[in-house]
């Protein structure tokens, strides 16, 4: 029995553990391998270049903001033109009215999609973009983005009446010229890449699974959550109170609170409000049975 223990010591047969364990650092290369590939892959087929298509082809239509015809004739054209430049935004749709299907009452109805311009962000807003004239036109405001949970401060054109929507057809005039023998290994790259590969991809690129904008510390954060009644009362009433539970005869269900002395007061609000509750689940089940 020595001589076999000394036998797999010397050897070089490995344990269980560390065959998983060299299983899962060589799926690790090969996650970083192929990473690394694919970052090539991309960068080359973007380097590719654009070839013209001819004839062109119309593919649905784009809507964006043009000058109104009144203030084209204006002198301050020019300097509404350039803050245009800024804030205008475009959309693409399939249909030249710009409407979509919207579920109401359980009917499917066509409802026309809103378009606005820009908001300017408050980085953006006192940088080099603007100057100290475009910058008398905006207002400062409020807004709450779907990827926040507190509202951020942007700045809106105030005189958003000089603007109206254009919608023109959407020609593509040309293509990207594409490599098959590119496409094909991208293809192998993205079949090899599961859910699961990802999220390992990225914990060994940045070290967590989660995402950046989700480890920083917010700015925000309420003091109140995940914390009891009693525990909010002993952080924000810490001394004793002079107040005692009475019970109204006529109703008693229903309780109050009166003054009486600090002595005779030696527990705590919380310590009172928890009792009750106790007090109020025992007489609810009495009464249930």
């Amino acid at each position: 029995m020595e001589e076999l223990k000394y036998y797999l010591k010397s050897s070089r047969i490995r344990s269980l553990r560390n065959k998983k364990r060299m299983q899962r650092a060589s799926f690790d290369k090969t996650l970083l391998r192929l990473h690394k590939e694919e970052m090539v892959i991309s960068k080359a087929r973007r380097n590719l270049g654009w070839t013209q298509l001819k004839p062109p082809v119309q593919r649905g239509y784009v809507r964006f903001f043009v000058l109104r015809e009144d203030v084209k004739r204006t002198r301050q054209a020019s300097f509404f033109e350039e803050i245009l430049k800024k804030i205008n935004t475009s959309q693409w749709s399939y249909r030249r009215d710009f409407k979509r299907k919207r579920r109401r009452f359980g009917k499917k109805v066509y409802v026309v999609r809103e378009q606005s311009l820009r908001d300017i962000g408050e980085t953006e807003f006192y940088g080099k973009k603007f100057n100290e004239l475009e910058r008398l036109c905006f207002n400062e405001t409020l807004t709450q983005p779907k990827w926040s949970r507190t509202p951020i401060k942007v700045y809106r054109f105030i005189e958003s009446w000089r603007f109206v929507l254009r919608v023109e057809p959407n020609m593509i005039t040309q293509v990207r010229i594409k490599d098959l023998d590119l496409e094909k290994r991208q293809a192998e790259i993205n079949k090899y890449f599961t859910a699961d590969s990802r999220q390992r991809l990225w914990k060994l690129l940045d070290g967590s699974v989660r995402w950046r904008w989700d480890v920083q510390k917010k700015k925000y954060e309420d003091p109140l959550r995940d914390k009891s009644f009693a525990d909010i009362l002993d952080e924000y009433m810490p001394e004793p109170q002079s107040m005692q539970l009475v019970r109204n005869p006529r109703t008693p269900r229903v309780s109050f609170f009166s003054e009486m002395e600090e002595s005779e007061c030696p527990r705590h609000l919380s310590t009172v409000f928890t009792e009750r509750m106790q007090i109020n689940k025992k007489t609810s089940a009495k009464r249930f049975f």
